[in-house]
């Protein structure tokens, strides 16, 4: 089902961390995380300086991973090992009492946030990395609606939600909203909750 926990644990995996695709991850994913990063901070303009300053932190995140997931130590995290370590680290917590590496990432996702507010444009740059890296206007209808409906203060084709309602009023989400609702989208396996919408409509995974 599109919007179980297994199934939103995998999503992670594939649109966040599988960077190459190829359906583990390891170091290369991290590698490519660093550039990905740098290019969102700097807005296109990857300076060296902060490419090394990502590229030692997502190392760092690499090996904190492997430690937390990669149980046969083969050099791959699989997506069954990711799971099991989410299981174990994630379920049931806030945010800040999931391990330093699961909590490293949101932060570097949303690296070009600097007001403490996440804007509709940094939304949108976020949820295209999650998307197969579209551009923001070839992203199904749905999501477009959602995303709108969660910046705007009116209605967008129906799909407003109440759980958004007081994150509208505010004018977006800012990061600490964010984070709670990430870790109730990897760690509540309650199917009903509002934040298994966060990255909008799923699609269930092999």
């Amino acid at each position: 089902m599109a919007y179980s926990w297994d199934n939103r644990v995998k999503f992670v995996v594939r649109y966040m961390y599988d960077i190459d695709n190829n359906g583990y991850l390891d170091k290369n994913d991290f590698e490519c995380l660093a550039v990905r990063t740098s290019v969102i901070e700097s807005k296109g303009e990857v300076k060296p300086e902060k490419y090394e300053q990502n590229r030692k932190v997502m190392r760092n995140l690499w090996n904190e991973i492997a430690d937390l997931a990669d149980f046969n130590k083969d050099g791959q995290v699989s997506v069954e090992e990711f799971k099991s370590a989410v299981k174990n680290a994630c379920v049931g917590k806030p945010f800040d009492a999931f391990p330093g590496a699961l909590k490293a990432f949101i932060s570097s996702h949303f690296g070009t946030v600097d007001d403490g507010q996440v804007s509709v444009e940094e939304f949108k740059c976020a949820i295209k990395d999650t998307c197969l890296n579209k551009e923001y206007d070839e992203l199904p209808d749905a999501l477009r609606a959602f995303i709108g409906s969660l910046f705007s203060t009116v209605d967008v084709n129906g799909m407003v939600a109440d759980w958004i309602a007081e994150d509208k009023k505010k004018g977006g989400i800012d990061l600490k909203r964010f984070q709670e609702l990430y870790a109730q989208f990897i760690g509540n396996p309650d199917e009903t909750i509002g934040a298994v919408y966060l990255f909008g409509p799923l699609q269930e995974l092999n």
